[in-house]
């Protein structure tokens, strides 16, 4: 049987992402990545696997709908937030200088499992990384509406 591969690229309804989603937790579904957010880790036009897992850590690099613009992202994931909307996951690019804005948890299709036919293992350093990542925009976030009081 041959399995279908989709482009990151692509805009993705919310039904489209959840039926990936659901693909994802009977068996991995591939990807092709299309742009530079996350060199030199995945290149463009790499294959990757994805499957959907219950839980995500720091460090894993997962695929999820982005809700503005309804495209297919792959980024690390540095940790969760607190919204009134419930638990929401904090994702970033490895070479964007900012974090995504939170993910509604049933937006994520699943987290990258391999890459080429590799098995993808996630370092501890890459999990710290991770989470310094995590602290410094807990700790952003704490300070704007502070400096934003003193400068006015």
């Amino acid at each position: 049987m041959v399995r279908p591969v989709y482009s990151l690229v692509v805009r993705l309804g919310a039904q489209t992402a959840s039926s990936l989603r659901s693909l994802a937790q009977d068996e991995p579904i591939e990807l092709v990545v299309s742009g530079p957010c996350m060199t030199p880790y995945l290149e463009d036009g790499d294959r990757v696997q994805v499957s959907h897992r219950r839980v995500y850590k720091p460090g894993d690099i997962v695929a999820f709908r982005r809700q503005e613009d309804e495209r297919l992202l792959v980024h690390r994931v540095l940790g969760y937030t607190l919204s009134l909307d419930g638990l929401k996951l904090l994702a970033k690019g490895d070479r964007i200088s900012r974090e995504d804005e939170p993910v509604d948890l049933h937006a994520v299709v699943g987290r990258v499992v391999s890459r080429g036919g590799r098995l993808i293992e996630h370092s501890t350093p890459e999990r710290w990384r991770s989470l310094l990542g995590y602290l410094r925009v807990l700790l952003r976030r704490s300070v704007a509406p502070w400096l934003s009081a003193i400068s006015s």
